[in-house]
C-alpha cells in the first residue's frame, strides 16, 4: 500500500493486470493535466482533444471548479436522501433557469439520465395518454448511444454491444436517423416517446438536414408523443450553443445533460424537465444513493456559471468555425469528409483505409490526444478554453499526419 506509479510501462502492465479489458486505450497515461494540457510520468507533453467526451469542457484541474470541489468537500459529504441539504436546491434552482424548463431528476452518469427519461415516459404513457399497461413503445434511431445498461443496449444498433446480454428489454422501435417520414409512419396509439440525439456523436459526429429537430418536435406534439433530447455530449456550450437544439428551437418535453455538468470532476447528470412531464414521478418510483451530491452539486453551479460567465458557447462556436475552416484548408487524400458543430468535430477517412485508428495512433504520437469514433471518423473535441493560437498548434499536426505517408501502427 501508498506505492506510486512512477513510468508509463508500469502504469499499462498494471491496468492489464488488475482491470477488465472494455476499453482499448491508447498507449498514453495521465499523470498531470492543467487547462488543454496533459502530461504522462516521465513528463511528456500533449494536447487535450478529446475532453474525456466532452466533460472537461473546462479543461484540466480549472481553479474555479476546483476551489467549488474543494470548499465543498471541507463542508459535508452526502447525507443519503432521506435528508434534505442546503446544495442540491441552489443548483436545480439555477439548472431550471439556465435551461428554461420546470424541474429536473439529478442523478449521477449519463446513462442514468437515460434511464430516468425511459420510467418518466412510460409511466407518463400509462398514467396520462392512457397506453395499455405494459404495451408503451419508444421510438428511438439507428446508429444511436445512449450508454451501455442492460436496458439501453437492448436499442443499440450496435451487434457487439447487445449479443452475449440478453434477454433484452422490450419496448423500443428504431428508424433511421434523420428520417422524418418514418418516424411519422413508426408512431402508433402505443408510442409514448422519441428519443434523439441532435448530432450523433459516438455513431461519427452526424448533423441530421436543416430543420429535422424541429419537425421531429411538431411530428410528436401532433401524435401526442414526448420528445426526448440527448444532449449529454452535445449540450453545455459544446455545439457552439447552449443547447444543440437551439440551432432550431426544437426545445424538448425532456432534456437530458451530463458529461460536462460535474466539471470533468464529478459524476453528475439529469434529465429536466418540463411542465408535462415535471411531477410524473414519485416517491419510491426512483432513487440513489448518490442522487443530489452536495460536492457534484457545488461543482455543477460552478460550471453553469462558468459557461455564463467566459460565455464558453460562443467561444465553441467562434473557434469551432475557425477550426473547420483550418481544417478544411488540409489538402489530404485521406479525408472524405469534414463536420461539426461548435467544438465537436469529425473528420471521416475514405473507408478503403481500413479505419481511423492508425491515424489516431499517429496523432497522439505527434501530440494530440484525440479518438476515433465509428471506425472512419477522427474525433476532435478539445476542452472549450481552447485558444485559437492552440488550435493552430493542433493544426500543424494534424496536416502533417493527414498528408504523410499511411501511418502502418
Amino acid at each position: 500500500m501508498g506505492k506510486e506509479i512512477k513510468t508509463s510501462k508500469e502504469a499499462i502492465e498494471m491496468h492489464e493486470k488488475y482491470v477488465v479489458q472494455t476499453y482499448h486505450p491508447h498507449e498514453f497515461v495521465y499523470a498531470r493535466g492543467k487547462g488543454v494540457w496533459v502530461w504522462n510520468p516521465e513528463g511528456q507533453k500533449k494536447m487535450e482533444m478529446l475532453s474525456c467526451y466532452s466533460a472537461l469542457g473546462a479543461g484540466h484541474c480549472h481553479p474555479e471548479i476546483l476551489k467549488a470541489f474543494i470548499k465543498q468537500a471541507k463542508r459535508y459529504w452526502p447525507g443519503s436522501n432521506a435528508f434534505y441539504n442546503d446544495v442540491a436546491p441552489l443548483f436545480e434552482k439555477e439548472l431550471i433557469e439556465f435551461c428554461g424548463m420546470t424541474k429536473s431528476v439529478l442523478i449521477n452518469g449519463g446513462v442514468d439520465a437515460v434511464e430516468r427519461a425511459i420510467k418518466i415516459a412510460r409511466k407518463w404513457g400509462y398514467t396520462v395518454k392512457g397506453i395499455p399497461k405494459d404495451k408503451a413503445e419508444i421510438i428511438t434511431c439507428e446508429n444511436n448511444f445512449h450508454g451501455r445498461t442492460t436496458t439501453i443496449i437492448s436499442f443499440s444498433s450496435h451487434p457487439e454491444y447487445k449479443q452475449y446480454f440478453g434477454p433484452l428489454t422490450p419496448g423500443f422501435v428504431q428508424i433511421p436517423y434523420d428520417d422524418l417520414a418514418l418516424l411519422e409512419k413508426a408512431i402508433t396509439p402505443n408510442t409514448a416517446a422519441f428519443l434523439v440525439e441532435p448530432i450523433q456523436g459516438e455513431g461519427g459526429i452526424i448533423i441530421p438536414k436543416a430543420g429535422y429537430l424541429k419537425k421531429a418536435k411538431e411530428i410528436c406534439e401532433k401524435n401526442n408523443v414526448l420528445f426526448i433530447l440527448d444532449e449529454i455530449q452535445t449540450g453545455l456550450g459544446r455545439t457552439g450553443k447552449r443547447f444543440a437544439y437551439q440551432y432550431e428551437d426544437a426545445k424538448p418535453n425532456i432534456l437530458l445533460l451530463g458529461k460536462f455538468l460535474g466539471g470533468g470532476v464529478e459524476q453528475i447528470s439529469a434529465a429536466v424537465c418540463d411542465e408535462k412531464t415535471a411531477d410524473i414521478l414519485k416517491y419510491k418510483e426512483d432513487g440513489s444513493t448518490f442522487q443530489g451530491h452536495p460536492i457534484a452539486c457545488a461543482v455543477a453551479r460552478t460550471t453553469l456559471k462558468l459557461i455564463i460567465k467566459e460565455k464558453l458557447d460562443e467561444r465553441a462556436y467562434d473557434l469551432g468555425n475557425y477550426f473547420m475552416q483550418e481544417l478544411r484548408k488540409i489538402e489530404s487524400p485521406y479525408v472524405k469528409e469534414i463536420r461539426g458543430r461548435g467544438l465537436l468535430i469529425g473528420v471521416e477517412l475514405k473507408s478503403e483505409l481500413g479505419g481511423a485508428r492508425p491515424f489516431v495512433d499517429k496523432l497522439v504520437e505527434e501530440g494530440l490526444l484525440c479518438n476515433q469514433t465509428h471506425l472512419h471518423t477522427i474525433r476532435f473535441a478539445p476542452p472549450l478554453i481552447i485558444k485559437k493560437k492552440e488550435i493552430d498548434w493542433a493544426i500543424e499536426r494534424i496536416r502533417k499526419v493527414l498528408t504523410g505517408p499511411i501511418p502502418t501502427k
